[in-house]
């Protein structure tokens, strides 16, 4: 039976993959910090598709986190992971606040990392295993006004691209999914609207399963793939643009 870890499992894209993978009869390990939330996706999960549903609290902008979680599900042979655990701020950088963008970059960043070399270890010596990082399309460009965020997710198709070559003599497979905007609980946590023309994050996840093994970067949409190779002048003047639009509106 197929093992599957997702973080961020207990809503929006992640908890649309623990969907996709428990009707293809997968035992599934859901990570996310609201137990309240894990216990709700366990629940329909498990009634409508009636596969093993283990759920995990973890905070994983807490260091060593990422450690605590390995810890917890080593002995099971985790056959994919799925690193979907991720938020940010839209705001003027310097007014976010220091400590919260901090925790952002070890949720997004630090502790994606970790569990990647944690079980890309395990996978390798198994000769086999897939993982898959959500970044977004914001990771093309400079983000005027969602900085950190843009960031951040630089930095993940970066690191993906990097560990799907350095891992692809060994039998593990690695993609970055990159979405443009999905209609999640995201922007509501941000106190924004869901923008005009979002894709639906069992979309979003369809199409990453339907792309895997085809190519390390995924990105959903003709629209969010055009944007990725305009010139980064012109797609960053845009979002700056939009954002402060936003924030002027607020």
């Amino acid at each position: 039976m197929t093992k599957v870890l997702i973080t961020g499992g207990s809503e929006g894209i992640g908890y649309e993959f623990a969907k996709i993978y428990a009707a293809q009869g997968a035992s599934l390990f859901l990570c996310a910090r609201d137990m309240v939330k894990l216990h709700e996706a366990r629940g329909a999960l498990q009634n409508v598709y009636h596969r093993p549903v283990k759920i995990i609290s973890c905070d994983l902008s807490l260091p060593g986190a990422a450690q605590k979680l390995f810890d917890e599900v080593k002995d099971e042979n985790i056959d994919i992971l799925i690193n979907c655990a991720g938020f940010g701020f839209t705001g003027e950088s310097w007014k976010i606040d220091v400590e919260q963008e901090e925790k952002m970059v070890m949720v997004n960043d630090a502790s994606l990392m970790s569990l990647c070399k944690l079980f890309a270890s395990q996978m390798r010596q198994r000769k086999s295993g897939v993982i898959l990082n959500a970044a977004s399309t914001g990771g093309f460009f400079p983000g005027p006004y969602i900085a950190g965020y843009y960031a951040s997710k630089a930095f993940v198709i970066s690191y993906t691209k990097a560990i799907a070559k350095e891992l692809k003599a060994s039998g593990v497979r690695v993609y970055c999914l990159c979405p443009g905007p999905v209609a999640t609980a995201f922007y509501h946590k941000e106190g924004l609207k869901i923008p005009r023309g979002a894709m639906r994050a069992d979309q979003c996840a369809a199409y990453a399963m339907e792309h895997m093994k085809k190519n390390v970067m995924i990105i959903p949409g003709f629209v969010n793939r055009l944007c990725t190779i305009l010139p980064a002048s012109w797609r960053t003047a845009f979002i700056a643009r939009q954002k402060k639009k936003i924030l002027d509106r607020a």
